[in-house]
Parts: structure tokens; sequence; C-alpha cells
């Protein structure tokens, strides 16, 4: 996956979550399942966007300046 992959797959999760929190607001169902796959698809672009940083050639020249 490529970083801009997961960076679509990061706002999707936030456009989840968003309708998740509006479900929960109305106290209509599947607030839980919304909430669970929002946060699950988040943790995963958001590993796929560490993994990208971590192996980018320019970081430790970066760090270190």
């Amino acid at each position: 996956m490529t970083a801009r992959g997961a960076i679509v797959l990061l706002l999707f999760g936030l456009a989840i979550g968003i309708v998740g929190n509006m479900f929960r607001l109305q106290h209509w169902p599947y607030t839980g399942a919304l909430t669970i796959g929002a946060t699950m698809i988040q943790a995963i672009a958001v590993f796929v966007l560490m993994v990208k940083v971590s192996r980018y050639p320019g970081l430790k020249d970066f760090l270190d300046s």
C-alpha cells in the first residue's frame, strides 16, 4: 500500500467515526460496530504510515539535522 492509499484509508476511517458518533448521539443501532470498525481502520492506516515513514530513505538525515 502506498502512503497516499494509507492517507485515504485514514480519512475513510475518520468519516466512519463521524457517522458512528452521529449514530451514538441519535441512539441508533450499530453504534458499537461503527465505532470499533472506524478505530480499527484508523489503526491500520496509522501503522502503514508509520512503516512508510520509517522506511523513507531521507528520514535519518531529516532526524539528524
